[in-house]
């Protein structure tokens, strides 16, 4: 099971809460439905019923993994998404997990009193959001001019690319960066789209939160550090500086390489000798929600030869007020 640290971060980041049809308020994960006294429970012996749910499938059958006061166990739920677990009286804390398509559910301090049954709904919601890859941009660097093939195996849907992607990109690159196309000249290959990620694929306790007056300092050294050049420091800073500033703090995390191409992979011809990608996953933070992460470890790039650089980043902004 994860730490509390991440399921924090969790809830900052990516929850989307279920909202009820009925009364339209958020939907609790963990809700005690009814505590009744059984007089055929022996004394300091307490019953709880859990009945699970998930927010995009109804009634859950599959097996759960569950924890009470750090006990771990597998519980198999019936027919009607229920199981059934029987403990000593006292104050007891819950955990419930399922899989990493659904948030893990932690419960807080419960009474179970002797001789009584409590019934629980366990309602796990997914942790799958659409993730949009914004301004995702291609650099081409050939020693000498060259004719060059890029081809995109996105895991999800293109919504946008300049020049037009047909199957892939033609291009004549230049050692400067410089590409023609169709007699036109591009500084860049551009995309955008979007894909389904889940809590699970990446790293939330790790990153960076920084404070809005840190931001640009913040921005320099990090893409400094990865060895972008300066047209490219400058080309992402200004395109992703005036969006994030406007926050007092925001969460920073760097998808390099081959984490990034879980979700978009490249076909480069002629292959090239390096190829460094970085996708900046972000999200507002309230400047009292207490967060620490730690620092995460900075690749950098390798110019030699011909070389391929992309950026492109993310904000992801699923944190919402419960409504009243």
């Amino acid at each position: 099971m994860k730490t509390l640290l991440y399921t924090i971060f969790s809830a900052i980041l990516f929850v989307n809460p279920v909202i009820s049809k009925e009364t339209g308020k958020t939907v609790p994960e963990f809700m005690i439905t009814e505590v009744r006294a059984n007089n055929t429970l022996k004394p300091n012996e307490a019953v709880f019923i859990f009945t699970c749910k998930t927010s995009d499938s109804g009634l859950l059958k599959q097996s759960i993994k569950y924890s009470a006061n750090g006990v771990n166990k597998i519980a198999q739920p019936n027919s009607n998404g229920k199981f059934t677990v029987k403990l000593r009286s006292g104050k007891y804390k819950f955990q419930f997990f399922l899989n990493t398509s659904h948030f893990e559910i932690y419960s807080d301090s419960v009474i179970a009193k002797s001789k009584t049954i409590t019934e629980v709904d366990l309602l796990f919601k997914s942790s799958e959001i659409m993730m949009i890859e914004d301004k995702p941009v291609i650099y081409l660097y050939p020693q000498q001019k060259t004719n060059v093939t890029v081809k995109l195996d996105l895991k999800g849907e293109l919504l946008f690319t300049y020049p037009t992607y047909n199957n892939g990109w033609e291009v004549e690159a230049n050692p400067d960066g410089t590409l023609n196309h169709n007699n036109k000249e591009y500084n860049y290959l551009f995309w955008e789209g979007q894909s389904k990620i889940t809590n699970a694929d990446i790293k939330l306790e790790e990153g960076y939160i920084v404070k809005y007056e840190n931001l640009l300092l913040f921005l320099e050294e990090k893409l400094n550090a990865m060895g972008l050049s300066s047209k490219e420091q400058q080309d992402f800073i200004t395109y992703w500086y005036p969006r994030m500033n406007k926050n007092s703090n925001d969460y920073i995390h760097f998808l390099f390489n081959n984490d990034f191409a879980k979700y978009a992979q490249l076909e480069i011809n002629p292959k090239p000798d390096n190829v460094f990608r970085v996708f900046m996953v972000w999200s507002k933070i309230e400047s009292n929600s207490g967060i620490y992460t730690k620092p995460q470890e900075i690749q950098k790039l390798n110019r030699k030869g011909f070389t391929v650089v992309e950026w492109g980043g993310s904000e992801m902004n699923y944190y919402q007020e419960e409504p009243n």
